[in-house]
């Protein structure tokens, strides 16, 4: 029987990361209208904080104790990274080719430097935090396996 308090803290934990990408894209969104890297933006948030809490809270995780979950995790995480790296660069060239002021050209000057100062630390921060957590939770998956599949020899 699946743990009914886990699948509710991971809903939980899903409306309050929903809440964290509303609260991120809301500036971007009110002054920009048609913002290229904004589904990009957003993936990165989900990974970000979905992947830090599954790295540094596994065991209260839903799927826990579950084998087959956690290998298939690991080749997703590869997956993730690859694409996370793909769109990270394609902010990159985006950001060296044009500049993020293409985007708030019609904005004020001073609206202008912070909104530009925003959108890229923002972005950097979550495209890098999603990153890390990909490369580093297959580690704590395998490790996790390790542990499960040892607890049950003893």
């Amino acid at each position: 029987m699946l743990n009914s308090r886990a699948w509710l803290a991971e809903i939980v934990w899903l409306a309050m990361t929903m809440i964290l990408v509303i609260l991120v894209i809301w500036p971007i969104r009110q002054e920009i209208y048609n913002f290229p890297f904004e589904k990009s933006n957003i993936y990165f948030i989900v990974c970000c904080v979905t992947g830090l809490r599954w790295l540094l809270l596994l065991p209260s995780t839903p799927f826990a104790k579950n084998l087959w979950i956690k290998l298939i995790l690991i080749f997703v995480c590869i997956w993730v990274f690859i694409f996370s790296f793909n769109r990270f660069g394609l902010f990159s060239v985006f950001l060296d080719e044009k500049g993020i002021e293409s985007l708030t050209i019609h904005l004020p000057e001073e609206r202008q430097t912070a909104l530009s100062k925003y959108i890229s630390r923002e972005y950097i921060f979550f495209s890098v935090g999603a990153m890390i957590s990909c490369v580093f939770l297959p580690f704590r998956l395998i490790i996790s396996i390790w542990r499960t599949y040892n607890q049950n020899r003893v």
